[in-house]
């Protein structure tokens, strides 16, 4: 299952398991640790963890959520930074584990972990945020557990910078020469020109239009004036009679009606072959419906006769099976799975994908994912920009040239930055939305 960042209150997770950030004597202090003890109800909450005995860094204590819409808590106690010469990292890294093992133990299905040590302990953010990751991946690869876990970030506010970065090194995240490059990239490929062409298209028409309509207003005026200001009103003319119809004589009428009995006779069907109405598939109606009068043909043989020329078979329609059609979304998933020598697993934990989506998706071969999804499935497979292209225009989806947010997508899959987490958090810096 994959590990998925989330910014919001973990307090208010509807989740098996919440991992509190917690101080040794687990008494409740400031930061996550105090407002999860409000959540949950600071005195009972006080009160359970009293008979825990404390928790050593780097080790975790399991305790009810109580008031919280979590069914548990699980208390660890992350390392203080010292410059990273105490063995912050591997005492971070227990912490995941251990409160990992924790929730395995006692069959939590989802779990969800503030950034540990990132805040008043001041571990570097960016740091942390990676040994987070990796942690978590590391232990559902080696356990194959079906759990879904969820790292909760500070929510964006006025303080976001202050409260969440006020210890990290600027300068190492996400990197000045990184922000240096993606701008030259966007500067480079973005359609600056095509942008601004489309808005004096929109000026030029809009102006031929305000001109069209004043030369219209002004047409109408000069004819208003000009035409009718000394002109004569018009003479009015009598009708004329209108002309009596005479009535044709009888001789006239004799002579036409003889002249149209000719015409009738010229027009009269030849006799048929029959070898090509046996062809056709009339003859049986020809001999199974004679006439009255003399044994003639039937109306209907000798009227499809005289259709024979244009008479043709109803066409065979098409169908979806005769026409050569590129592979499908979820075929070309599945042929870059086999290329690239990657399961199922690894595939939907890279991209971020819930495992049954991920199923859906492989379960329906017209599937129709959205941008966003085939963009993930896309940095999960480390596809090429060319792969990436053909993989997402088999779901009807493009990089454009013309968006800054695909355009950072293209860089970083260009640049070889292929992990979802770190797309979306270069994305955020830039003020853009997450994929």
């Amino acid at each position: 299952m994959p590990v998925t960042f989330i910014r919001g209150d973990i307090t208010k997770l509807n989740v098996d398991a919440i991992v509190n950030a917690a101080n040794n004597q687990l008494r409740g202090g400031g930061g996550v640790d105090g407002a999860i003890h409000a959540a949950a109800g600071a005195e009972q909450l006080h009160a359970f963890c009293k008979t825990l005995g404390g928790c050593p860094t780097g080790e975790a204590k399991l305790s009810p959520g109580f008031n919280l819409p979590a069914k548990y808590i699980i208390h660890t106690v992350g390392p203080v930074w010292q410059g990273g010469a105490f063995h912050e990292k591997t005492l971070l890294t227990s912490c995941y584990l251990r409160s990992l093992e924790l929730a395995q133990q006692n069959h939590c299905k989802t779990v969800a972990f503030p950034l540990i040590s990132a805040g008043a302990y001041g571990y570097p953010y960016d740091d942390a945020l990676q040994i987070a990751y990796d942690t978590c991946q590391r232990f559902i690869n080696e356990t194959k557990a079906d759990m879904e876990i969820y790292i909760v970030l500070y929510l964006r506010g006025r303080n976001y910078n202050a409260h969440v970065r006020r210890h990290t090194d600027y300068s190492r995240f996400p990197g000045t020469d990184m922000f240096r490059q993606i701008a030259e990239y966007i500067r480079d490929n973005y359609h600056f020109d095509a942008e601004e062409a489309k808005q004096e298209k929109q000026a030029e028409e809009i102006s031929a239009k305000e001109s069209l309509a004043l030369h219209d207003i002004n047409a109408c005026m000069s004819y208003d004036l000009l035409d009718f200001e000394d002109s004569e009103p018009p003479v009015t003319r009598k009708p004329a009679a209108k002309k009596v119809k005479k009535s044709a004589s009888e001789d006239a009428v004799k002579k036409k009606i003889s002249f149209s009995k000719a015409i009738s006779e010229e027009r009269t069907a030849p006799e048929p072959d029959k070898a090509k109405e046996a062809a056709m598939g009339c003859a049986s109606a020809m001999e199974s419906a004679p006439s009255a009068a003399g044994g003639k043909r039937s109306a209907s043989s000798m009227l499809r006769h005289w259709l024979e020329e244009d008479y043709r078979p109803a066409a065979k329609l098409p169908k979806p099976g005769d026409f050569s059609v590129e592979e499908t979304f979820t075929q070309r998933l599945l042929r870059f799975m086999k290329e690239k020598n990657m399961d199922s697993p690894e595939v939907y934990t890279e991209a971020c994908i819930d495992r049954k989506h991920f199923s859906k998706i492989l379960s329906n071969i017209h599937y129709q994912p959205n941008k966003n999804t085939a963009v993930r499935l896309a940095l999960a497979l480390k596809l090429s920009p060319e792969e990436t292209d053909a993989f997402l225009n088999a779901a009807g989806f493009a990089l454009s040239r013309s968006k800054i947010t695909d355009l950072v997508i293209s860089y970083c899959i260009s640049h070889n930055q292929r992990t979802v987490w770190q797309v979306n958090g270069i994305l955020e810096d830039y003020g853009l939305a997450s994929i």
